[in-house]
C-alpha cells in the first residue's frame, strides 16, 4: 500500500487537492461599483480661435493652458465607490481617451488618472473611494454648447 504524508494515498490526494483549492489567490470581484458623479470640466471658454486644454485633477484642482479661459467656478472629477470583501484584490481600467460629443462637433478627453493606485487592496472597511480626472482637449473652433459622453471606468 502507498503512503503519502503517512496517510494511505488515496487520502493524501484528497488532502492535497483540498490544500490546492485554498490556496487561490486573494482576487475577488467586487460586490459593488457605484458611480457617485459625472466628471464636469465647467463653462469654458473655447472656439473662436481659443484653443487649449482644461485639466481635471482627481484630486480636485482644475488647470488651463492655452486661451481657453474659465467661466465660473462649478467643476469636479468623477467619483466612485468599490464595495468588496475586505483584503481582496481589485483592479481599475480607465480608458487612453473619450470622445464627447454636441451634434457633429466632438472633443476628446485623455490623460485620465485615479486617486488611488489602479490596483490593490480593498480596505478592511470593505470600501474604496475614489475620483478620475482627465484633461479635455478644446480646439479653436469648438462649438459653445453642452457636450456629453461616456467616461467607462472598469473594476474587477
Amino acid at each position: 500500500m502507498i503512503r503519502s504524508m503517512g496517510l494511505p494515498a488515496k487520502f493524501g490526494a484528497i488532502f492535497l487537492m483540498l490544500w490546492l483549492a485554498a490556496a487561490e489567490p486573494a482576487f475577488a470581484a467586487p460586490t459593488s461599483v457605484t458611480k457617485n458623479q459625472d466628471i464636469n470640466f465647467g463653462k469654458v471658454v473655447g472656439g473662436a480661435g481659443r484653443s487649449g486644454t482644461v485639466t481635471i485633477s482627481p484630486y480636485g484642482g482644475r488647470i488651463y493652458t492655452g486661451s481657453v479661459m474659465p467661466l465660473g467656478t462649478a467643476f469636479s472629477a468623477a467619483s466612485y465607490t468599490i464595495a468588496g470583501t475586505a483584503g481582496k484584490n481589485y483592479t481599475i481600467t480607465l480608458p487612453a481617451s473619450v470622445t464627447i460629443n454636441a451634434g457633429p462637433d466632438q472633443m476628446t478627453i485623455t490623460s485620465l488618472t485615479a486617486s488611488v493606485p489602479l490596483a490593490g487592496v480593498i480596505p478592511a472597511a470593505g470600501v474604496l473611494s475614489f475620483a478620475v480626472g482627465g484633461t479635455l482637449n478644446v480646439n479653436s473652433v469648438q462649438r459653445n454648447t453642452l457636450y456629453s459622453g461616456n467616461l467607462t471606468v472598469s473594476v474587477k
